[in-house]
């Protein structure tokens, strides 16, 4: 499985919105009541999860998924950020045999 096959398949089987703020809260980052969080230096928060697991930061204009945030704002490979994510949400890989069925 490439890298980009696994991605996807994490993302399909596992990150929704609230996996997405769980892992952020994992990697440091805190929200607030509103459920808004920062990712650059900011005074008011300005970035939001949506359900579907898309971060927002209304401030920037940036957005992407959890593996785009560590690419970009924690120095990561698109690799690496696979990894991280596959090993923070105990992603066990899946054999050829059973890939159909899932």
């Amino acid at each position: 499985m490439t890298t980009l096959e696994k991605a996807k398949r994490i993302k399909e089987l596992y990150l929704n919105g609230e996996e997405v703020v769980r892992l952020m809260q994992f990697i440091g980052y805190e929200f607030d009541k509103r459920g808004f969080t920062s990712i650059r230096a900011e005074r008011t928060p300005s970035v939001k999860v949506r359900k579907d697991g898309l971060i927002k930061d209304f401030g920037s204009g940036w957005r992407g998924d959890i593996f785009d945030l560590l690419q970009t704002h924690h120095g990561m490979s698109f690799k690496e950020a696979v990894e991280y994510v596959a090993k923070a949400l105990n992603v066990i890989p899946i054999p050829k045999y059973l890939k159909t069925l899932v």
